[in-house]
């Protein structure tokens, strides 16, 4: 290797590296209102990006959100929705016996107003989230939609009035979290029982203990199963507010 070699690897791990990737023609030159623009527009994202960087550790405002929205270009209406949906707060009875929630209850309010024309959409959109018929009434004032096949019922109240509306949603699965375990550990612990009884040659009185295991772990297996399905409903409930709240704000 010359010496001329050896200066400029010298040189080279000298200069200081950037993993900025540079874009656009190596030899262009630019004018003097391109550098003006060029500079200032750097300027500015590099204080944003140290300003973002800065709230990361305390999170942001709405207001603060609202801009970041419009600087990327989505319309800042949008924001103050998903807001809306996060903020909605929720009343639970859970049972530690069935191992989840049994019983919701939601309530939010956002800006905008339900008219008679939104009332299709707004049932069209509760049946294809819980996925159960039921219809609108009008009851002491508001729209009502309520149905209950046999494992609890659901009713969601929607109200508008002063350019406001307001959601209310409850359900109560205590049968359907009865059904699941009267079935899931009765079946399991006999059928299991009987099942690993004939699989290990024993009989009578000898079997009964392997069912009072089997029942055991139905129990364990029915109880991770329930929470699951607990944390299914209360999904599906959050999803009817966000799209009767859409449909109030016009944005969906």
């Amino acid at each position: 290797m010359t010496d001329d070699d050896g200066r400029q690897q010298d040189r080279a791990r000298r200069e200081p590296k950037t993993a900025v990737a540079r874009s656009g023609p190596p030899g262009r030159r630019f004018g003097d209102d391109e550098i003006s623009r060029i500079l200032q527009t750097a300027a500015e994202l590099e204080e944003r990006s140290h300003a973002l960087t800065l709230d990361s550790s305390r999170g942001l405002t709405l207001e603060e959100l609202r801009q970041v929205a419009q600087e990327a270009g989505i319309d800042p209406r949008f924001v103050d929705v998903a807001a809306s949906h996060l903020s909605s707060p929720v009343e639970r009875q859970v049972s530690r016996l069935a191992g989840g929630a049994y019983m919701w209850h939601f309530q939010s309010q956002v800006d905008g107003e339900i008219r008679d024309v939104d009332r299709d959409r707004i049932l069209q959109a509760i049946r294809s989230v819980i996925g159960q018929k039921g219809e609108l009434a009008d009851v002491f004032g508001r729209m009502e939609w309520s149905h209950d096949e046999g494992s609890g019922p659901v009713i969601i109240g929607i109200s508008s009035r002063d350019g406001r509306t307001e959601i209310d949603v409850s359900a109560t699965k205590s049968t359907e979290a009865g059904i699941i375990h009267a079935l899931g550990i009765s079946f399991g612990g006999i059928f299991g029982g009987a099942a690993l009884a004939g699989l290990l040659g024993v009989s009578g009185a000898w079997a009964l203990p392997l069912v009072g295991m089997m029942g055991a772990v139905s129990y364990g297996v029915t109880r991770l199963g329930w929470r699951m399905r607990s944390a299914w409903w209360e999904r599906r409930l959050r999803l009817v507010i966000e799209r009767v709240s859409s449909i109030a704000q016009d944005v969906g």
